[in-house]
């Protein structure tokens, strides 16, 4: 039942999001050249791993020293945070358990933005059929006035 009147919301929410979307194929079209541009990409990934290199030196030890203390040991499920340098950062917890953790992260965003520049592509060839279909339902939902 509940999802017989989520049809509706759906329909709406199609009926005005893609033809305001469809409107401006041009910016669009932008869009999708620019996801699947390598030069685009390196600089996604160029922002992407700044980002990353900050979150890597978050100094972690102290929380984990704290979670040590924090968590009752019949709760603790036998996994212990005292091994764990007081000074360490994410970063270094990262390359404990994958020494090409830096490299693997890397390869992991390069193939994240062009994935992006994919998907893009793919939803850019769906738009036509997206609009024609929320002009049939809004015409649909018209005529039910």
């Amino acid at each position: 039942m509940r999802s017989l009147f989520s049809l509706p919301l759906l329909a709406v929410s199609l009926s005005l999001s893609v033809p305001a979307a469809a409107q401006d194929e041009g910016a669009e079209s932008e869009l999708i050249e620019k996801l699947n541009d390598p030069e685009f990409q390196d600089g996604m990934v160029s922002m992407m791993s700044g980002f990353m290199a900050a979150m890597m030196d978050l100094p972690i030890g102290q929380f984990a020293a704290a979670m040590e203390k924090a968590v009752p040991e019949d709760l603790d499920g036998g996994e212990t945070f005292s091994d764990i340098d007081p000074d360490a950062t994410l970063g270094e917890l990262a390359a404990r358990d994958n020494p090409d953790f830096n490299a693997d992260m890397e390869d992991t965003m390069r193939k994240g933005t062009a994935m992006m520049g994919i998907m893009a592509t793919e939803f850019g060839a769906l738009l036509p059929q997206l609009k024609a279909m929320s002009e049939k339902m809004k015409k649909r939902m018209d005529a039910l006035e």
